[in-house]
């Protein structure tokens, strides 16, 4: 039986003050008129959110030994939790240390995994791929989360976009969300998709900031938020009816 629309209203709400809370050290507390679709929008959407590497694929190694695989899984997992409690379904493709691949090549085993994860996701049918990543660069000063699209998806673009709005009142930098068609994942997917990079691990203050739950949340909570806002733009309020 559909979920009453006015239980879902008042669930939304709740999470959109949470949602102030979190984002409040660098702008004021959401109101409901800021998001006007979230009241009926997130509901019944199928998300796919995938925690990047895992298993034997510890991704990026931060100046002080943070495993990329790690920040990806707890970031993913707060999403998993918002997501849920606005009504969607979350499908998750790890939630635990571990890959998919099972060659003894590395580099086999690594295609194995993306292969799954993007088989996985498909199947679903989810209407959104969120691929949840932590940067590393040469230079340490570089920081601050971004957003990809693969530049021939004109929803991941949208959908990067808005994610990379709510983000940039978070982090430390503003970017730009920017088009990529190296990411595999962008590549190979026929849903709206994107790849977030939510911080450098190269950098030894934003690294230590990617430990912190606190900062794991407002990075969930700015994602989230993103979805959301993409979301009601793509479906006007009159679907609300």
């Amino acid at each position: 039986m559909p979920r009453p629309k006015i239980i879902l209203a008042s669930s939304i709400l709740i999470l959109l003050a949470v949602t102030g809370i979190f984002l409040s050290q660098k702008t004021a507390v959401h109101t409901a008129k800021d998001v006007p679709g979230w009241s009926w929008i997130l509901g019944g959407v199928t998300i796919s959110i995938d925690a990047g590497h895992g298993g034997v694929d510890p991704g990026a190694v931060g100046v002080n030994k943070t495993l990329e695989k790690d920040v990806n899984l707890q970031v993913s997992k707060r999403l998993q939790v918002l997501f849920t409690q606005a009504g969607s379904k979350v499908v998750m493709l790890r939630e635990q240390d571990r890959d998919f691949g099972t060659s003894l090549s590395l580099l086999q085993r690594k295609r194995e995994d993306l292969a799954y994860r993007i088989q996985t996701a498909m199947e679903s049918q989810a209407k959104i791929y969120l691929s949840i990543h932590a940067n590393s660069f040469s230079d340490q000063r570089q920081h601050g989360p971004q957003v990809f699209y693969h530049p021939e998806s004109d929803g991941g673009k949208l959908l990067a976009e808005s994610i990379q709005q709510s983000l940039n009142k978070v982090g430390t930098k503003e970017r730009e969300a920017k088009a990529n068609q190296s990411y595999f994942i962008l590549k190979n997917t026929d849903m709206v998709a994107v790849t977030i990079e939510v911080g450098f691990l190269s950098n030894p203050e934003e690294e230590k900031k990617l430990n912190e739950s606190a900062y794991q949340q407002q990075l969930a909570m700015a994602i989230f938020e993103g979805v959301g806002n993409y979301l009601a733009k793509e479906q006007p309020v009159a679907a609300a009816d």
